[in-house]
């Protein structure tokens, strides 16, 4: 059989930069992701990305297959667990931004793993169908707060910067860039003032060599949302117990976010 896409089965995978677990880390993928098989390397395959993004993923927590995995339910919940059906035995754990094929019933919905496992979920699933609103997006960002910060993160167990900002606006069916300097890139002729931003723009901060390294989600009143240890609100007010100094001091651009909303 050809096999042209390798899509994950496990709730979170780490995606690496060489065929090794003890190689860097360079971005995640979530179940039911369908990639793009680039390469393969004893126990491991080169996969491509949605985002283009590209790394290694070790060749049992995902499987391969001629055509995408057809899911058309998103996992809303923070976490949950696939049971095996006709037994309490748990196949899977979920979390959120999970892809799967499934049917409501008696509560729940049955589902049909990527690797063809069947199981029951009363998790909360269903399709992104509301039109995303600035409102919308802030409530979602801030419904994170406190989550740890880990590099390479894109779920709830942990996010780096741009990856909390990629996966809240995904949720909305809006694909950005992974990392926050592809990010800004994508967006430069969007820039505002600062004193222009609304709720859900965006706001870049530079390193030490003066390059994109750091995005925030605004929030009202220069309070904004990001990944820095664990997900946080903070400020630009210096007036606010939340004032940020240091990310004051490398604040490099903001850029309005209605282009893409519209």
């Amino acid at each position: 059989m050809k096999t042209n896409y390798f899509t994950i089965n496990v709730s979170v995978a780490n995606i690496y930069n060489k065929p090794d677990f003890t190689s860097q880390v360079v971005t995640q993928g979530l179940l039911g992701e369908s990639c793009n098989i680039l390469d393969e390397s004893d126990d491991w395959v080169k996969i491509q990305q949605w985002d283009n993004y590209k790394g290694w993923i070790n060749n049992k927590q995902g499987v391969y297959s001629e055509k995408k995995y057809d899911s058309k339910l998103t996992v809303f919940d923070m976490d949950g667990v696939v049971i095996q059906r006709n037994s309490n035995n748990i196949i899977r754990d979920l979390t959120f931004g999970n892809k799967l094929v499934g049917k409501a019933k008696n509560g729940g919905f049955d589902l049909v793993l990527p690797d063809g496992q069947k199981g029951w979920t009363d998790t909360i699933l269903g399709n992104m169908t509301e039109k995303p609103s600035r409102k919308s997006i802030v409530r979602l960002a801030r419904s994170f707060l406190g989550t740890p910060y880990l590099w390479g993160g894109k779920s709830p167990n942990g996010f780096d910067c741009s990856g909390f900002i990629q996966s809240i606006y995904y949720t909305f069916n809006i694909e950005l860039p992974r990392d926050s300097f592809q990010q800004a890139e994508f967006l430069d002729k969007y820039k505002i003032n600062r004193d222009e931003v609304q709720e859900c723009d965006l706001h870049f901060f530079n390193n030490n060599n003066n390059k994109v390294s750091h995005v925030a989600l605004a929030e009202d009143n220069a309070y904004y949302l990001h990944s820095q240890g664990w997900v946080k609100q903070e400020s630009f007010d210096k007036k606010s117990q939340n004032y940020n100094q240091d990310l004051d001091s490398k604040y490099t651009f903001s850029v309005s976010m209605k282009e893409i909303l519209d």
